[in-house]
C-alpha cells in the first residue's frame, strides 16, 4: 500500500510517508519527529497517533517499541482554577488608560 496515503496523525495531516522521509533526514528521536512534522502536536496532543508513531519508529531502528523515549510532556508549572483566573488583578492596556485629560 502506498505510505503515502496512510494518515499517521489526523489532527495535523501528517502522512506515514512524512514520517518515514522526516527520520530519513536525521530525525531519529520522536520529539524530534514531532517537532519537524506535526505529529502529536493538534487537538489530541497525541492520543490518537504517539502510540502507531513509536511503533512506526521502532520498525524503522529494527528495535523494541518499549525501549522508544516518548516525547515531552510539558503542564503548566501551576494548574489554575477558572475562579483564580477571573480573579486576577489584570492592568488595563495603555491604549486604554485614562490618560487624566477631560475628555468632554
Amino acid at each position: 500500500m502506498n505510505d503515502n496515503r496512510i494518515i499517521l496523525c489526523r489532527c495535523e495531516d501528517v502522512t506515514l510517508r512524512d514520517f518515514r522521509q522526516a527520520y530519513a533526514e536525521g530525525f531519529t528521536e520522536l520529539e524530534s519527529l514531532k517537532r519537524y512534522t506535526g505529529l502529536g502536536t493538534g487537538f489530541c496532543q497525541g492520543k490518537g497517533c504517539l502510540s502507531e508513531a513509536v511503533l512506526e519508529l521502532a520498525v524503522l531502528r529494527d528495535a523494541d517499541p518499549a525501549g522508544i523515549r516518548l516525547t515531552n510532556i510539558r503542564p503548566p508549572a501551576e494548574p489554575l482554577t477558572f475562579a483564580q483566573l477571573a480573579g486576577l488583578d489584570i492592568p488595563e492596556h495603555p491604549a486604554q488608560a485614562d490618560t487624566g485629560e477631560d475628555q468632554s
